[in-house]
């Protein structure tokens, strides 16, 4: 696995769309606000460059202006497959393909440019179908086999095995709320603060 670079001291950016934006939750109770939070009191300093509706093409289009050029140590990415099309989609393997082959590009460009990657996982929406389910399951298990650290949302964010948020969670059927995102948050191992040297919770 790439180390993070030292000489770029600490500094990480946020990039992807409205659940790492924060959508769902009243200001600074994001995951992403809470994981810069943490970041902050650490020593560190983070940028959150997400918008909501964007897709794995679309970050690739300003990866370079938004983040590479800015020359962070750390780059967290949070995608889903929503916005790639999975619900209601004729062949999910189509936007699951595109996904997995988009992000995977985002990685390389990221290690590449000497940025240390920490990807999130695929997440619920309540408009998954149990078939589409199914594909969110093996899009994540498939990222789970990646050399680089991958925050899997899905393992304590769903209800059972339905692609479905638990009830209580959401803001809408496509955001968590305070909650929800709370419970993002707290999925983010051990394992990747101790990478960031953040032991100050």
């Amino acid at each position: 696995m790439q180390a993070i670079d030292p000489t770029r001291g600490r500094t990480a950016i946020f990039i992807g769309s409205s659940v790492c934006e924060g959508c769902g939750a009243t200001p600074g109770k994001g995951w992403a606000a809470l994981a810069a939070q943490r970041l902050a009191r650490n020593g560190w300093t983070s940028f959150n460059c997400a918008i909501g509706g964007q897709t794995t093409a679309d970050i690739l289009l300003r990866l370079e202006r938004d983040v590479i050029a800015h020359r962070p140590a750390v780059c967290f990415v949070g995608l889903g497959l929503s916005n790639e099309g999975l619900p209601g989609a004729k062949d999910p393997a189509v936007p699951c393909g595109i996904y997995l082959s988009n992000l995977k590009k985002i990685v390389e460009a990221l290690q590449g440019a000497g940025i240390f990657p920490i990807v999130g996982g695929v997440y619920p929406n309540d408009d998954y179908t149990m078939e589409e389910s199914r594909y969110l399951h093996r899009v994540r298990d498939e990222m789970d086999l990646w050399d680089v650290p991958v925050l899997q949302w899905l393992d304590g964010l769903e209800e059972g095995k339905s692609g479905h948020y638990p009830a209580g969670w959401t803001a809408d059927p496509w955001h968590p709320n305070d909650i929800g995102h709370a419970k993002y948050y707290e999925q983010i191992p051990q394992s990747v603060w101790a990478l960031l040297d953040c032991p100050n919770p």
